[in-house]
């Protein structure tokens, strides 16, 4: 376990905050802050979950920030299974069924997939023509692999690039192992080239679209996420709900008829 003054300038400098910057947001002195991080004060509990909150830390980082000063931990940290988390997996099941017929799914932070509504899962037999499981549980893997949804995607290069920058800016902006881990798997998976640059291209929309390839048809979706805004889990925290929709007729009428 690091020492708390360490692991609070780690954080503090991943969120590009001077000891100054600091300070002003927890409304403390510099002084101080430099204290804590030189081992010279020894921060209350209080204090802790208030740097916390001001540099915007997950939920499993303030529980590291305030393990390592020898308190416990504030956020629970439990598996969707348990009996504590059941109205939020009833909570989840509804929101799916009710997006039914069109496709939703729930993922980790780390874009594992953990439950999907009927819709979904049609939808992934009518694109793969199998009922078979997908080689890996990872979203962004599937998106990469051969054998998943790679050659399903009409527009692969514009999508895969999209969220290759994004993850590239998730593993700038908060340093997670699993999404540099993630990060580096897919660079070893032929990415697009120059996947670096946005493409400007005129023709763009108003939001990007993952056209699926069914058969003959190319169904045209745009998606949405939305996480719980009140979690005090870990894991609850982390949960993301991705909710597709048909960006065009021909699209909404292959869900209302094929998939109703």
């Amino acid at each position: 376990m690091p020492a708390v003054g360490p692991l609070l300038s780690e954080y503090r400098k991943k969120n590009r905050l001077s000891q100054l910057d600091l300070s002003l947001l927890a409304e403390v002195s510099s002084r101080h802050i430099s204290f804590i991080e030189t081992g010279r004060t020894q921060p209350s509990r209080s204090m802790l979950l208030r740097l916390a909150d001001v540099m915007n830390l997950t939920h499993k980082d303030s529980n590291l920030l305030l393990q390592s000063g020898g308190f416990t931990a504030a956020y629970s940290e439990l598996d969707l299974a348990s009996a504590k988390m059941k109205p939020v997996l009833e909570a989840l099941k509804i929101i799916l069924e009710n997006h039914n017929p069109f496709p939703a799914l729930v993922m980790d932070g780390n874009y594992n997939l953990l439950m999907a509504n009927t819709a979904q899962q049609q939808l992934v037999g009518r694109i793969a023509g199998t009922k078979q499981a997908l080689p890996t549980s990872n979203l962004m893997e599937a998106l990469f692999l051969q054998d998943a949804f790679r050659p399903y995607v009409a527009n692969w290069n514009e999508v895969a690039s999209h969220l290759l920058r994004r993850l590239r800016k998730q593993v700038l902006a908060y340093g997670k192992d699993e999404h540099a881990k993630l990060y580096n798997r897919l660079l070893e998976m032929s990415p697009p080239e120059n996947w670096q640059q946005p493409d400007d291209s005129a023709e763009d929309g108003p939001m990007l679209t993952v056209d699926f390839k069914v058969g003959d048809l190319v169904l045209s979706t745009f998606s949405t996420i939305s996480q719980f805004g009140t979690a005090l889990d870990t894991g609850m925290e982390e949960l993301l709900i991705e909710s597709y929709f048909p960006a065009d007729d021909t699209c909404r009428e292959f869900f209302l008829r094929q998939l109703a």
